[in-house]
């Protein structure tokens, strides 16, 4: 008979060639599920006066947890750090890409400084593969005034950074350091858009810059899925500590309010697209007290608090 013996398999020998059979439909199952699948890297920037080995212990937490690679960027280590940020992100920009090229999508952490150079090379990056975005302990909204740690080992610290720090500052020697490269003191704030080379360009505050290249910023940062923003109270570097929720001090400075993300100007106006992105939903916010900066780090309770569960979706098969 030409048609198919439906008892073949109870004949000598169907069983040995129905067992061939399951194992190659398995083989193509499996094929077509790794066709699915998709290859998840996460890559990780230090911040301001330090090195890319002080985050080996975040490292090895996130790859133990889940299975993630981590890659932590070694560039503008220590004392390169101070470099001005409009020089260290193209230069970053290219190691970057090629570690991305390795995955279909990538997780970004940037702590502290290292936020701001992943949020300009996302802003930069036409064709980026980046899908989540964490920022971790650092100064969205820029910074403001001395860090508090600084002032309780500098009595004058605290008068000199509310009356006429900004005259230093906001000058070539001053923005010679990345750290001020991102200081916005909103009582000057026309001086700071003359005087600052990176923040404002980054923010797209510029009047100076096309139509057409605000949008193209813009768009590359609504290509992120989800931006996630980490910070605590405790804070002893960044001030404002909301500054990490891209909250900051009104236009009175000192003499005023420290506001919310959602009633700020980067906000309300939707200069780089942040505004659109919380509409969609793309915004988290883990507020963790506590914490200092240093401890922002790589605490485990943190880790295990807010940001394992932003990675949830990522894991890999692990026993």
């Amino acid at each position: 008979s030409s048609g198919i013996n439906a008892e073949w398999p109870l004949r000598p020998g169907g069983l040995s060639k129905l067992a061939e059979m399951l194992s190659l439909v398995s083989l193509v199952l499996v094929a077509v599920s790794c066709v699915d699948s998709y290859k998840v890297g996460i890559i990780h920037m230090h911040g301001v006066v330090e090195g890319y080995y002080e985050h080996n212990n975040f490292k090895k937490f996130i790859e133990r947890n889940t299975g993630i690679p981590v890659h932590l960027l070694d560039a503008y280590n220590y004392a390169a750090s101070i470099t001005p940020m409009q020089y260290q992100v193209p230069d970053i920009l290219p190691r970057v890409k090629k570690i991305a090229a390795q995955y279909d999508k990538v997780i970004a952490v940037g702590y502290s400084q290292g936020g701001l150079i992943w949020r300009a090379m996302i802003e930069e990056w036409d064709d980026h593969n980046v899908e989540l975005f964490i920022s971790l302990a650092s100064p969205q909204h820029g910074v403001y005034g001395a860090p508090p740690l600084a002032e309780t080992f500098v009595p004058f610290l605290h008068w000199y950074s509310r009356t006429t720090i900004y005259k230093v500052l906001y000058t070539f020697f001053g923005q010679t350091f990345s750290m001020f490269n991102y200081y916005l003191d909103p009582t000057h704030y026309n001086m700071y858009l003359e005087e600052v080379a990176f923040f404002p360009e980054l923010n797209n505050e510029l009047s100076s810059i096309s139509p057409e290249e605000k949008e193209r910023k813009k768009m590359n940062f609504l290509k992120l899925k989800k931006l996630a923003l980490i910070g605590g109270e405790s804070e002893d570097v960044i001030d404002p500590w909301q500054s990490t929720m891209f909250g900051f001090y009104t236009d009175e400075g000192f003499d005023g309010e420290v506001i919310p993300m959602e009633e700020t100007k980067m906000y309300r106006d939707n200069l780089f697209g942040l505004r659109t992105l919380d509409e969609r939903g793309g915004i988290v916010k883990c507020k963790y007290d506590g914490l200092t900066h240093l401890q922002f780090r790589d605490n485990q309770g943190m880790l295990r608090t807010c940001i394992l569960p932003l990675l949830q979706p990522y894991f890999t098969d692990k026993s």
